[in-house]
C-alpha cells in the first residue's frame, strides 16, 4: 500500500513539475510577444491617422452626424476636378490640432461614371495604408447593415510601405457622389522634408 502511495505522490509531483515548466514556457512566450508588441507600437509612434477635408459646406464632420470618431465626409460632388487637403491628428475635427500632410486629388467624370482619386503626400510624409469610400450616400454601409465610419469597412483599401502617393480608379458611379478618404501617415525620416511635427 505504501508503494502505491509513493507512486501516486511521485506521479502527482511529476505532473505538477511539467505544468510549472509549461507555465514558465508560456510566460516566456508571452513576455516575448509583449516585447514584440511594444516594439511594434514604438515603430508606429511617428504615425497618425489622416482624413481628407474640404471647406464648408462641402464637408461634414462625423461628430456632427452622431458618430464617435473625427473625420469628414465630402460632397455631394458633381463632375469636375477637385483637390482636398489631407489632415492628420485633427481630433474633434479641429484643424488647429492637426497637421497638413498632403492632398487628395479627385477627377470625377459623371458621363463615364468614373473617378480617379490620388493621395499625394507632402515632403517628409509617407503612407502605410489608405481606405476610400465613394458613393451616392454620405456614409458607407458596414457589414452589419448600418452606416459606418470605420475605415476598415470602406470598400477600397490598400496596404502600403512608406508610399509617397496612392491612387484608385473607381467606376460604376453616377449622380452626385460623396467621398471619405482615410489613411495612416508616417514621418519619412529619409525624406528631404526631415519629417513632420508628429
Amino acid at each position: 500500500m505504501k508503494n502505491i502511495h509513493k507512486l501516486l505522490a511521485f506521479s502527482l509531483l511529476f505532473m505538477f513539475s511539467c505544468q510549472v515548466e509549461e507555465l514558465q514556457s508560456d510566460n516566456t512566450l508571452l513576455n516575448s510577444q509583449n516585447v514584440d508588441s511594444q516594439n511594434d507600437s514604438e515603430d508606429e509612434d511617428d504615425c497618425e491617422t489622416l482624413f481628407a477635408w474640404a471647406p464648408d459646406p462641402m464637408s461634414t464632420c462625423f461628430l456632427d452626424d452622431g458618430f464617435n470618431r473625427w473625420g469628414w465626409t465630402i460632397g455631394p460632388l458633381e463632375s469636375g476636378d477637385y483637390s482636398f487637403e489631407l489632415f492628420s491628428g485633427a481630433g474633434q475635427c479641429d484643424l488647429e490640432n492637426g497637421t497638413l500632410v498632403g492632398s487628395l486629388n479627385v477627377n470625377y467624370n459623371e458621363e463615364l461614371g468614373t473617378a480617379d482619386v490620388e493621395f499625394a503626400m507632402l515632403d517628409g510624409y509617407v503612407l502605410n495604408e489608405t481606405h476610400l469610400y465613394i458613393g451616392n450616400e454620405p456614409y458607407p454601409i458596414g457589414s452589419n447593415g448600418n452606416i459606418t465610419v470605420a475605415p476598415g469597412q470602406f470598400p477600397y483599401q490598400n496596404e502600403l510601405d512608406s508610399a509617397e502617393n496612392d491612387s484608385y480608379v473607381i467606376d460604376g458611379l453616377s449622380g452626385g457622389i460623396y467621398i471619405i478618404a482615410h489613411g495612416v501617415v508616417c514621418n519619412d525620416d529619409e525624406g528631404d522634408g526631415g519629417g513632420g511635427p508628429f
